[in-house]
């Protein structure tokens, strides 16, 4: 029995499986003739018709389960997410859900802001979000494609704390032992910054901001059927110092 797991730069799961090139799509099951479950993790660029095309493949060499990775909001018409969904229910093939809230590792990606000029930006004003590890969202996974019986269940996925931006900084600042400040800033500011990334991205995260802002993510850490996760920020900055920490901090 294999799996497949898509999304080969994605944070929880590898492979040399490529969404942007279909040719590509064919490869794992050439590779492999006994793949039973897929676990869907696709960047948000790629057009649904192309995730849609896969599913049919899959579907047609075999394949009993998908997980697809979803996020934790619901945004009311989604451009990318609904299409994927509903075709998944037409396929026929038990299928579930994860929705995870913001990853901590995304302070990870780009660590300069932090790094280099002590803050972090947002565009979420006060408002909190259950910040969880990859390594959390993966422990699902597992169990989702290995369970004996199929979930076919959305999996809410969150971190044991709610957090604003500012007591995220206080984390940090906590940590690193220098002071981190959190930068509230407009939703038009934040789409400056988002300057040069596809039109449909920018309002996609656009909405996923407003949305935030306005207690979205809170009133998903309020589902009592949430799954919460182990690790906490602190136990997450202690493990990736390195990232933020300046040559000048080192003790030499």
């Amino acid at each position: 029995m294999t799996i497949l797991v898509t999304g080969s730069t994605g944070k929880t799961g590898r492979s040399r499986f490529d969404w942007e090139d279909r040719a590509t799509y064919i490869l794992p099951f050439e590779a492999a003739q006994d793949i039973v479950s897929v676990h869907l993790i696709i960047p948000t660029h790629i057009p649904p018709k192309h995730v849609c095309e896969f599913v049919d493949l899959a579907v047609s060499k075999g394949v009993k389960r998908f997980v697809l990775m979803s996020g934790s909001l619901d945004l009311p018409g989604d451009p990318i997410q609904g299409p994927i969904w509903t075709h998944l229910r037409d396929s026929g093939v038990p299928f579930c859900i994860l929705r995870p809230s913001r990853f901590f590792d995304n302070f990870s990606d780009m660590p300069e802001s932090i790094r280099d000029d002590d803050k972090i930006v947002s565009a979420t004003g006060s408002a909190s979000i259950g910040f969880v590890s990859c390594e959390d969202i993966a422990r699902v996974a597992v169990d989702c494609l290995l369970g004996e019986t199929p979930h076919c269940a959305e999996h809410i996925i969150v971190g044991p704390d709610l957090l604003s931006f500012d007591e995220v900084a206080e984390c940090f600042s906590h940590v690193l032992q220098r002071r981190i400040t959190h930068e509230s800033i407009s939703i038009e500011k934040q789409k400056e910054l988002w300057f040069g990334l596809p039109g449909e991205f920018i309002r996609l995260m656009s909405s996923v901001e407003e949305i935030t802002a306005a207690g979205g993510e809170e009133a998903v850490y309020a589902a009592e059927t949430k799954v919460v996760g182990k690790k906490t920020l602190t136990d997450f900055v202690r493990e990736n110092l390195h990232l933020w920490t300046r040559i000048e901090d080192v003790d030499l």
